[in-house]
């Protein structure tokens, strides 16, 4: 029995694991998706066997991820993150349930890990011996980390709005960065795709329509959260709110929570909120509009501005999944402000003690103004992902945060303390 097969989202023409080297459907040429066999997982997962699972990493589930040997796992220990439950936040928001999944513990300090894991041990399962990627950053430093522990060459496309702190990262792990005057997903694809054929390359691009296996990794956020809330005796989420970029994430945990649906090891599927900044919103549109996936691909984004720079593709490359993904679990998107972004990494970190990228913090800031416009109720058990660390991209911030004066040896501390004690946390 196969573990899994690739199936063609355009004509549904299906291959078996023995032509998985494919990246688009020989017949059509459209997009592929993994489909693991449900039947497999009945056959080799029990029930009780997944939730006693003791998790280790995001492969303590490989019967669930498209790896046909372990030998190939290139791992950092990515997976197994925490739950925080919110109490300040939650209070301020007028929430009683509202946890935090916090992503930016991951190896390379964001989600990204999970499916550049996937893609690594991929790329090693196909024999490659050099990775290609595009990144505003996470993606990139994930890919430098990742083939620097499995011995791979690397290529790392960066657009010219990626932080320099996060292509600092990439370089601390021996990526070979290649900086270019263009902030176009087309463009810049085009070249890795091009190159990836070029030198036979693994193309590590985490969108499915350049990498069907990549945004697997992804799936194992929903598996944690459905362990995490047996052994917490919690609920299982009503809602949880995703930064949405290419919209793969949001892809990866809604097929994650379906298989376990399918697999009848869950009783609902919990509505997935997109969210996206004001400055780059095509997913939103295309959620309010009705848009067809075809339609982004044929008009980007056009004029790209938002300090949410790990969400500003103009064409949401994952949209052929997320979409459908938004709609199967009766969710819907919503767009935010920079300025209410900027807000709520402040007040994350004031209230819970977390430093998020403004990227993550789009969660926070939707949660914000869906709890005042009245689509979620203070009863709802909702989750939020913070997908990656505030130290990726310190100068958005520093900007709107006060300068600390340089006291005199004799300054009055006593009156200056007693001033700060005063004031409200």
């Amino acid at each position: 029995m196969e573990k899994y097969r690739l199936e063609c989202l355009k004509c549904g023409n299906k291959i078996g694991i023995e032509r998985e080297e494919f990246q688009n459907c020989p017949k059509c040429g459209g997009s592929l998706t993994v489909k693991m066999s449900i039947d497999y997982l009945n056959e080799n997962v029990s029930k009780s066997d997944f939730f006693n699972n003791r998790i280790l990493s995001m492969w303590s589930f490989f019967e669930f991820l498209p790896l046909l040997k372990r030998k190939n796992i290139v791992s950092l220990m990515e997976g197994n993150i925490p739950i925080l439950r919110s109490n300040r936040l939650a209070k301020q928001y007028n929430l009683n349930h509202l946890y935090l999944k916090l992503e930016y513990l991951n190896p390379t300090s964001s989600f990204k890990d999970r499916q550049i894991s996937m893609g690594v041990s991929k790329a090693i399962e196909f024999g490659k011996n050099s990775v290609i990627t595009m990144s505003s950053g996470n993606v990139g430093a994930a890919v430098a980390a990742y083939s620097a522990r499995a011995g791979l060459k690397n290529i790392i496309l960066i657009p010219s709005i990626a932080p320099e702190g996060k292509i600092t990262q990439i370089k601390m792990y021996g990526g070979n960065v290649v900086k270019i005057k263009s902030d176009s997903t087309e463009f810049i694809s085009k070249i890795v795709k091009d190159a990836s054929q070029k030198f036979n390359m693994a193309n590590l691009i985490t969108a499915a329509i350049y990498n069907p296996f990549i945004i697997n990794g992804a799936k194992t956020i929903a598996y944690e959260i459905a362990i995490q809330c047996k052994v917490n005796d919690s609920k299982l989420p009503d809602i949880i709110l995703i930064p949405v970029g290419g919209s793969g994430l949001l892809s990866g945990i809604f097929e994650g929570f379906e298989e376990l649906y399918q697999l009848d090891f869950i009783d609902f599927l919990p509505r997935l909120i997109a969210i996206q900044p004001e400055g780059c919103a095509p997913f939103v549109n295309a959620i309010h509009e009705d848009l067809k996936p075809d339609y982004l691909f044929e008009n980007p984004w056009e004029n790209i501005n938002t300090i949410s720079t790990a969400l500003a593709d103009d064409i949401p490359l994952d949209c052929h999944t997320g979409i459908p993904a938004v709609k199967k679990s009766k969710g819907f998107a919503i767009s935010v402000s920079d300025e209410e972004t900027l807000e709520a990494e402040k007040e994350l970190g004031r209230f819970e003690g977390i430093f998020a990228e403004p990227s993550s913090c789009v969660t926070i800031a939707a949660l914000k103004k869906l709890e005042q416009e009245g689509p979620i109720t203070n009863n709802d058990v909702i989750y939020c992902l913070i997908t990656g660390s505030g130290f990726k991209d310190v100068p958005v911030i520093q900007g709107s945060l006060p300068i600390s004066e340089v006291k005199e040896k004799d300054f009055d501390w006593e009156s200056e303390f007693r001033e700060i004690l005063k004031t409200p946390n």
